[in-house]
Order: structure tokens, then sequence, then C-alpha cells
């Protein structure tokens, strides 16, 4: 008799402890995802800050940068002849 109390009493012990750290558990990986989508996004920035900041470089020292951007804005030099064509 005060084998199977004390064996319910450890069981139960047991599950009790496993809904106590089980919230936790789950909201660490919760947390550790949402930590993996933030240091992946932080990097992503830095690519993006980097770029710019070549760019950014090139604007000082390029000339055919500064053309070429030029002309993906449809800008061109004073008096040349355009042509636009429709598809």
């Amino acid at each position: 008799m005060f084998k199977s109390c004390a064996f319910l009493i450890v069981i139960t012990i047991l599950i009790g402890g496993w809904f106590m750290i089980r919230h936790p558990l789950q909201r660490r990986a919760g947390l550790e995802a949402r930590d993996k989508e933030l240091a992946e996004s932080i990097e992503t920035k830095r690519q993006e800050i980097a770029k710019l900041l070549e760019n950014q470089r090139r604007f000082k020292t390029d000339a055919d940068f500064i053309e070429t951007i030029a002309r993906q804005n449809r800008r061109v030099f004073p008096g040349e002849l355009i042509f636009i064509f429709q598809d």
C-alpha cells in the first residue's frame, strides 16, 4: 500500500514538473526562432548598407557610374537627341 502511494506521488510530481517546464521550453523555442529571423534581417540590412555605401563612394569617384544611373532615370545631356520607343 505504501509503495503504491509513493509511486503515485512520484508520478504526480513528474507529471506536474513536466507541465511546469513545458511552457517555458515552448516559449524559448519561439524566442530562438524569432532571434534567428531578426539576425537574418540584420544581415540583410548590413548588406544593403554596404551596397549603399559603395554606391555613395562611386558617386564621388566614378563618372561612368553617374552617367549609367542618370540614363536609367531617363536623364540626358543638354542638347542630346533622344528617341523613345513604346511597345
